[in-house]
């Protein structure tokens, strides 16, 4: 049955989207990605149908006014392969991040849980590449969240993989994305029931400072 108010993707998915909550749709690897208008960009996963929601680094990167962490450009367009046309096609948010020579940064903002599916393990897969000049990034990376501070068991990530993971177990290691770019996960949650779920990471260099990493944005998806 068809409902005229209703997209239907045309694959074996069979995934529907609302058509007044649609501006531009891009068949993205296993998920259908929809761009609002305030740059964020929300998705249902055609694995499963849950929600998913990407924010920019502008939306996520906390900057203190004493100290500059990073500079903001405008990214080099990454291409995206379209799953069922078999075109390319481009998305890009409007800026990226930079990443000066530091050792701490934070990750800070409210996550709208409305965008996402109820009661769901979700993880932040934190978007970004290396510059040719990067600098510092073969290091492992403390994550610590700042919220839950009486949870002592540490997380730590790489911005590149090792050839060996130690840390009993707890690293994380980047993988490639589709579109070009590169993703590793900094924190996971439950959606609950409200109506938002704050986020507040420092992430710590283990090996002095860190520079060359540009920061795309973090997209949330299910577990």
């Amino acid at each position: 049955m068809s409902c005229p108010n209703l997209l239907n993707t045309g694959n074996d998915d069979n995934v529907l989207i609302p058509l007044d909550l649609l501006s531009n749709i891009i068949f993205f690897g296993n998920n259908v990605l929809v761009t609002s208008i305030d740059e964020q960009l929300v998705s249902l996963s055609k694995v499963n149908e849950k929600k998913c929601h990407t924010l920019p680094a502008k939306m996520v990167l906390y900057e203190s006014s004493n100290v500059k962490c990073f500079k903001w450009k405008s990214p080099v367009e990454s291409s995206v392969r379209d799953a069922s046309m078999g075109r390319g096609k481009v998305f890009h948010f409007e800026e990226v991040a930079e990443f000066i020579s530091h050792q701490v940064f934070e990750i800070k903002c409210e996550i709208e849980t409305q965008k996402l599916s109820p009661d769901t393990d979700y993880a932040c897969h934190l978007i970004f590449k290396l510059s040719e000049k990067c600098h510092g990034l073969h290091c492992p990376v403390k994550v610590q969240d700042l919220i839950d501070r009486k949870n002592k068991d540490a997380k730590f990530l790489y911005f590149r993989s090792p050839r060996f993971v130690h840390l009993q177990g707890n690293g994380r290691v980047p993988k490639h994305r589709e579109d070009g770019l590169m993703e590793v996960i900094v924190w996971e949650f439950n959606s609950g029931n409200d109506d938002h779920v704050p986020m507040s990471l420092k992430l710590r260099c283990y090996e002095g400072n860190m520079s060359g990493l540009i920061v795309h944005g973090v997209e949330i998806r299910p577990v």
